[in-house]
């Protein structure tokens, strides 16, 4: 007998059972929510003067499961409100779960944009596009009309199991969607469509066409422009390893190039990861009251270990902070999105607290630093030979390794810089996000110290000052 699920029946059981989860590892300053399991980012939008957050959730179990969409919102993008839960899978054409998608705000009015997960009898699967809105912008009505696009809807070419993830924008008047889509023989695309109204769409072009380098699927697409440039994000699944990138089976890119509106097509010039660290995937990107552009990320991957589930602690996953992307003298730049840091913090001993570090380089040489204890901890260090920033994980007692046929163990980038000048560490209870010169790289990695480790940040090798602020 297949489950029903509604909203009312999840937000009840969260309210029932969000007290009883361990708090050990839980975050002071990243999105987590209330109890269950949440994986991507959905629906990231600033909406009558708050930052609202959607996001793929489970509440029931630990567990990914059949997909609906928590919510959130905030006012400073650290100190989150949970909302009742959004979407459930209570129709036909979302069945299987709610799966990803966006919004937008249209005459006031708060629109999401997802994918229906349909498994049907017969073992195929279908994903199809669906369309909610709200006037308060916490309870959705899903349109009469759904699915609003269906394999009716797509070239021949394009498999119908595989189509999803659509990220809705708005361009001189008219609303489009990128969209997650995969070739019949196993080629990764996005394909654009297009709305006058958000109720009724159609297929516009193959927006980009993957080479067989680029990963078997894309999921998660954002298209935005940025700084007079076109930009597409998305993260591909298994993509092969070159140097010290793509180590992650599942990784995400930041393509700059140029779109043809007459032929509504995107031409890619440049491509690299967005993050270098063990943990980030999907990112989802908004524009806000003061133009900026920012990006938030599920901060895990497909495939590793699910360590809270494993300790039975009721909750499982987190959100990256969120970040500003800019693009500077031709770089990508990231930089999180901070309140004001006023109150230093000793690193001697930093224990279920949230934490910046900024770490000032004294001289052109390497460096090394270890944060946990001697023989539980995660090292970050600066290899001056070739210029490279690591984070690696080999000390930890906890090994966090996934489904990769070569162990990561470490993950690294280039400086894109001739040295590094200094680094920014965020810190929050089992994760670290590593921003290098100012956010010209990043990375962001998880560890899950044993309960006996009194964490401390050391300075193992090479001379560097540093300077720690309380976040949350």
């Amino acid at each position: 007998m297949t489950e029903v699920y509604s909203v009312e029946r999840a937000n009840e059981f969260i309210a029932q059972t969000k007290g009883n989860i361990n708090t050990q590892y839980r975050p002071k300053a990243h999105f987590v929510a209330p109890v269950g399991w949440i994986n991507d980012p959905n629906g990231f939008v600033y909406f009558r003067g708050e930052y609202h957050l959607f996001y793929q959730y489970f509440p029931y179990d630990s567990v990914w499961g059949p997909m609906h969409w928590g919510h959130a919102k905030s006012k400073d993008l650290v100190n989150w409100e949970h909302l009742p839960v959004a979407l459930a899978p209570d129709q036909p054409y979302d069945i299987s779960g709610c799966f990803s998608g966006s919004a937008i705000v249209k005459d006031d009015t708060l629109w999401l944009m997802y994918t229906g997960h349909i498994m049907r009898e017969d073992g195929t699967v279908r994903q199809v596009q669906n369309m909610a809105y709200s006037k308060d912008g916490i309870h959705f009505e899903k349109l009469a009309s759904n699915p609003v696009l269906d394999e009716k809807d797509l070239p021949d070419e394009i498999d119908p199991a595989d189509f999803r993830d659509p990220k809705v924008f708005e361009r001189d008047g008219k609303y489009y969607a990128v969209v997650a889509a995969k070739y019949r023989n196993n080629g990764g695309c996005i394909v654009l469509v297009g709305s006058e109204n958000l109720v009724d769409w159609q297929f516009e072009s193959i927006f980009l066409k993957g080479n067989p380098e680029h990963g078997i699927m894309w999921e998660c697409p954002d298209y935005f422009n940025l700084d007079g440039e076109d930009c597409l994000v998305m993260s591909p699944m298994q993509v092969a390893r070159d140097g010290l990138k793509h180590h992650n089976i599942n990784t995400t890119y930041f393509m700059r190039g140029t779109v043809d509106w007459q032929t509504k097509t995107f031409e890619p010039q440049t491509i690299e990861e967005v993050d270098s660290g063990h943990d980030f995937y999907a990112p989802q990107s908004l524009e806000d009251d003061k133009g900026r552009r920012i990006i938030i990320a599920w901060m895990h991957t497909w495939g590793r270990r699910n360590v809270t589930k494993e300790f039975n602690h009721q909750w499982a996953m987190a959100m990256t902070i969120a970040r500003e992307v800019r693009i500077q003298e031709g770089k990508v730049i990231q930089t999180p999105v901070l309140p004001t840091l006023t109150t230093p913090v000793s690193l001697d001993e930093v224990v279920n607290q949230a934490i910046v570090v900024d770490v000032n380089k004294q001289q052109q040489a390497s460096f090394e630093l270890h944060y946990g204890s001697d023989n539980d901890f995660i090292s970050i260090r600066y290899q001056e030979s070739d210029n490279a920033v690591y984070i690696n994980r080999q000390g930890l007692k906890e090994q966090l390794l996934g489904e990769e046929k070569i162990p990561v163990i470490e993950r690294g980038v280039v400086v894109k810089e001739a040295t590094v000048e200094g680094l920014r560490l965020v810190i929050d209870t089992h994760s670290i996000e590593v921003f290098v010169n100012q956010g010209s790289s990043v990375l962001t990695s998880n560890y899950f110290f044993d309960s006996a480790t009194q964490p401390r940040l050391q300075v193992v090798s090479g001379e560097v000052e540093l300077t720690g602020y309380m976040l949350s």
